[in-house]
């Protein structure tokens, strides 16, 4: 992964882990060493404008939208084309698994929004926390024997043509986690001035997990074991 020009679409979920677990700020110190941070009006409706009257989140309503307010983001406009590729990403991606013969639902508007804009700008990375749509496009053959697994049923199919398809729309794009961006960040020695240990990067890779981002304890600690 280049360090410098990289475009990253943030889904909501990422958003809200750096806002729960007060490490936002770090996102311009970020976003200065690698390149252009996007997200789409879904994404800003979710953590903003949905919230912002909620007093459960309207703290971290409050400290997202500081982030837009200071450019560390930039808000893609909705458009017909946009639309329209969302909509078919949807079908498509919602057709493309079928248990005793009927299409599973796994993936939500939202989602669908983020991989359009993927296409559209031909971004680099989605920054996603949620498992099955990053398992969707790294590893369709595993999610497969997830969903196995979740529903209990060995009659589930992978539609290949309608993956291929969909595969197609979003092209070669690398997924990353909160955590992944954290600790690629903390590798490139640009978070000094915020996370200055080992100890304080465990801590705050903790905290994104807590906080929803899909990574194992045994993922974390291998992760700090090879870290000189």
């Amino acid at each position: 992964m280049g360090v410098e020009n990289m475009k990253i679409v943030f889904d909501t979920g990422v958003l809200i882990s750096f806002s729960q677990t007060c490490l936002l700020p770090a996102l311009s110190e970020i976003k200065a060493g690698v390149g252009e941070f996007l997200i789409t009006t879904g994404v800003k409706y979710e953590c903003i404008d949905r919230v912002r009257n909620n007093m459960r989140f309207k703290l971290s309503s409050l400290r997202i939208n500081e982030q837009l307010n200071d450019f560390v983001f930039t808000v893609y406009p909705s458009s017909r084309k946009m639309d329209e590729m969302t909509k078919e990403i949807l079908s498509l991606t919602n057709s493309i698994f079928y248990i005793n013969g009927k299409p599973l639902h796994i993936i939500d508007f939202g989602e669908a929004e983020c991989l359009s804009l993927l296409s559209l700008e031909d971004a680099s990375c989605l920054a996603i926390d949620e498992r099955t749509t990053r398992m969707l496009i790294e590893d369709p053959n595993t999610l497969l024997e997830v969903l196995k697994k979740n529903y209990n049923s060995r009659g589930i199919e992978l539609n290949l043509k309608r993956y291929n398809k969909f595969k197609s729309i979003i092209g070669e794009v690398s997924v990353i986690r909160s955590v992944d961006l954290l600790s690629f960040a903390y590798e490139r020695g640009l978070l000094k001035s915020r996370i200055a240990s080992k100890e304080y990067l465990k801590s705050a890779l903790y905290a994104l997990k807590f906080n929803g981002c899909s990574v194992s304890f045994e993922e974390i600690d291998a992760y700090l074991l090879r870290l000189k």
